[in-house]
């Protein structure tokens, strides 16, 4: 009997974990951007965050620390036929996952002369997982995945003419990843041997369809790679204020644990699969993508008005293939896992508005382009274009200390989509994706 290939499409729940903005990408990272739709982009002077989103405005941004804590909740529910091999149903809970991140984020800005600024930052931009449990319906797409992205950089801007600053970042990005599926060995007889052949090793025909003989897959690895940020910022000194941002892509090689694991019942059939309970060590490539923005914002006395246009290259993200020299995890994962995302374009505009020396008050609203094309949308990301609106306000607690504040709701999402891997996993999903997202966010700002 020939090895079974039914796990190929594991792998990529590494990199499409239920996201929150386009792609992958989590875009909550902080408070008073948040409170806006994030409309200011490369073009904000509020906080320390610049040193993130544009280290050529930290000259024209006050010396700070500035900490925040995001709250991300993201409901996603699939609706519509399981089906393994025969059209047989797929029997199981519904494929619904309920998920609460949160996300810390820390930002400083010194300004070393009149010219010459430093910052740094550490944030999250890819924080995010689905966890779909190991018997619902959706189980041998994935049961469970995880992504953890966390950037620690250094920022430099200095004065090139009276009105233009420019700026760059090194940044150090650490990623860890997880994914599991359960294996559906009962459809892996059924598509190769006669009924009576499967019953005698232990799956029968008559269990097509349940979790009695399904076996388990996980692999969990990470990697740490370096990203490269450049940007320019003008003060027109007329209340205009442009500005530019380009980020490098990071090519990460993750290596990490592959673990597989059969039930007692199938012994005899997984024997003459050739596969086996094993840890085994597998890799995979990722690569979180480039972007690049353009934002204006101008100040009308105590009123604010922002814009800003975000490109990135999610065509990156193509295919994903495990390598490994285990026979079995290379037998689960022999067919790569088609992607094909497009190039993408988010556009956000907002305003904010000085109603006391004390109090601002802010909001924005928000077009994210999905990069995902139809026929390659899966049960897991099924994300459409993203529409949010926004509030937000600071508060100038003393001097020195004032309290930032964000709130985003994600207008609710349905997504069909027909997931026909019948010759990798066994299954094929058939129905509707619906998220439904919302963000909250609080931050602390220190003038130094």
């Amino acid at each position: 009997m020939t090895k079974i290939k039914i796990l190929a499409a594991a792998m990529a729940a590494i990199a499409a974990s239920q996201g929150h903005t386009q792609g992958f990408y989590v875009d909550e990272q902080s408070a008073i951007r948040l409170g806006d739709a994030f409309s200011a982009g490369a073009a904000a002077i509020s906080d320390a965050s610049v040193a993130a989103y544009n280290p050529a405005a930290m000259l024209a941004t006050q010396e700070e620390l500035a900490i925040n804590l995001s709250a991300i909740s993201v409901q996603s529910e699939f609706k519509g036929d399981a089906t393994t091999l025969n059209n047989t149903p797929i029997q199981g809970k519904k494929a619904e996952a309920n998920n609460f991140d949160l996300l810390p984020t820390l930002y400083f800005v010194t300004h070393l002369d009149e010219s010459l600024a430093m910052g740094a930052f550490i944030n999250a931009p890819y924080a995010t997982g689905t966890d779909f449990g190991d018997d619902s319906v959706a189980r041998y797409a994935v049961t469970e995945s995880e992504i953890t992205g966390i950037d620690a950089g250094v920022s430099f801007a200095f004065q090139a003419t009276e009105t233009t600053s420019f700026g760059f970042s090194i940044i150090s990005q650490y990623l860890n990843a997880k994914t599991a599926a359960a294996i559906n060995l009962t459809a892996a007889c059924l598509a190769e041997a006669p009924e009576a052949i499967c019953a005698a090793t232990g799956v029968p025909a008559s269990e097509l369809g349940d979790t009695t003989h399904d076996g388990q897959f996980e692999i969990e690895g990470n990697d740490v790679a370096f990203a490269f940020a450049a940007g320019v910022f003008t003060d027109f000194q007329n209340g205009g204020r442009l500005g530019l941002n380009y980020r490098t892509r990071v090519v990460h090689d993750i290596k990490g644990t592959a673990k597989v694991s059969f039930k007692e019942s199938t012994n005899r059939f997984v024997e003459l699969a050739g596969l086996e309970n094993t840890t085994a060590q597998g890799k995979v490539q990722i690569t979180t993508p480039e972007t690049a923005n353009i934002s204006y914002s101008h100040e009308f006395g105590k009123l604010t008005l922002q814009s800003d246009v975000q490109w990135t290259k999610w065509s990156r993200f193509d295919q994903i293939k495990i390598e490994s020299s285990n026979s079995t995890v290379s037998a689960l994962t022999a067919i790569p896992q088609e992607h094909n995302w497009e190039e993408s374009f988010r556009f956000s505009l907002g305003a904010n508005y000085a109603l006391s020396e004390q109090l601002t008050l802010r909001t924005g609203i928000a077009l994210d382009q999905t990069p995902i094309p139809t026929e390659t949308a899966k049960v897991d990301f099924a994300f459409d274009d993203y529409k949010a609106m926004s509030i937000g306000m600071s508060y100038q607690l003393t001097e020195d200390l004032a309290l930032d504040a964000g709130y985003q709701h994600t207008l609710a999402q349905e997504r069909a989509i027909t997931q026909d891997e019948l010759a990798s996993t066994g299954s094929r999903l058939q129905g509707d994706v619906s998220n439904d997202i919302n963000s909250f966010a609080l931050g602390l700002r220190w003038a130094m």
